[in-house]
């Protein structure tokens, strides 16, 4: 029941440093779906050990015919860090809750923002506006906000590097990957760095994408020159504070290989923790099982 909790730490901690150095699509997915799979074994963890705690009180021992003795002889530590377990279970399902509603709302302004743009058969709209700004709204079409201060600061192939980049937030739905990076935070503390490091690897898959009919010098360019002033339309759905020095210097350089140890690593922990939680799940129930028979059995 513990390991799902250590795992899910050593993801926390190890994911985004091994994430930085893979292909950002490869390393958006892993930080996703490693966090997932990490927050909802140590919440299936952390309600095993509440269990624990309340079995052994006498309204539920009574009502499912089980032994708190049996229990408690098997598992002398799991009823002190099953009162913990309560208690956590309890605030993180109440943060869970209000991240979920954060997001939400959050989504529906998106897409509220993309439906007052008049549809002119672009995903581009643009604001007249002294401010140099651009960013992506996903929406039913997703529209590609930029203002003409910032249109007018760049050449042509910077525009269209922009315009890749935004593009790519659209069609890879990246704010999808950093709500439920929030979600995953908000269950498992432990995971508190995965935002961040979510963020990065979305904004690095965007700038890899307009590499792809740019060139690289180009993006770095257009994206430096885009960051200055820039605010998102929708705060609760932007990524948190990238590192453009780090975006900048991986454009100047070749880009990212696939290296398979990293993967089977993160691959590798996100599988340990799903098996801990699955054997611990089996375990448990073979505990209640055998507490059941020994209250049957008198032996209380």
């Amino acid at each position: 029941m513990y390991l799902p909790l250590v795992c899910s730490g050593l993801f926390g901690l190890l994911a985004p440093a091994l994430a930085r150095r893979l292909p950002p699509a490869v390393a958006t997915w892993l930080l996703s779906g490693g966090g997932l799979v990490s927050a909802a074994a140590s919440s299936a963890s952390l309600g095993l050990l509440g269990l624990f705690f309340l079995a052994q009180t006498p309204v539920l021992e009574r009502r499912g015919h089980w032994s708190d003795d049996f229990l408690r002889t098997h598992e002398p530590l799991a009823a002190p860090a099953g009162a913990l377990a309560v208690v956590a279970v309890a605030v993180f399902a109440v943060g869970f809750l209000r991240t979920g509603a954060r997001r939400l709302a959050a989504v529906r302004e998106a897409y509220r923002l993309a439906r007052a743009f008049p549809d002119t058969g672009s995903e581009l709209a643009v604001v007249d506006s002294a401010d140099r700004q651009a960013f992506a709204v996903p929406g039913r079409p997703g529209r590609i906000v930029a203002t003409s201060a910032l249109l007018r600061g760049l050449d042509a192939g910077q525009r269209r590097a922009l315009l890749a980049h935004e593009h790519a937030h659209l069609a890879h739905h990246h704010h999808l990957h950093q709500s439920l990076a929030a979600l995953v935070v908000s269950v498992n503390p432990l995971l508190g760095r995965l935002p961040a490091a979510l963020a990065l690897a979305c904004e690095r898959w965007a700038d890899e994408d307009a590499a792809l009919v740019c060139q690289r010098g180009t993006v770095a360019a257009a994206l430096t020159r885009a960051a200055t002033d820039r605010r998102p339309a929708v705060p609760a759905l932007a990524a948190a504070a990238s590192d453009l020095a780090a975006r900048v210097r991986a454009l100047h350089a070749p880009a990212p290989r696939l290296q398979l140890w990293r993967v089977a690593v993160l691959a590798g922990l996100s599988a340990t923790t799903a098996l801990a939680a699955a054997i611990a799940l089996r375990d448990v129930e073979r505990l209640f099982e055998l507490a059941q028979s020994a209250y049957l059995t008198g032996q209380r």
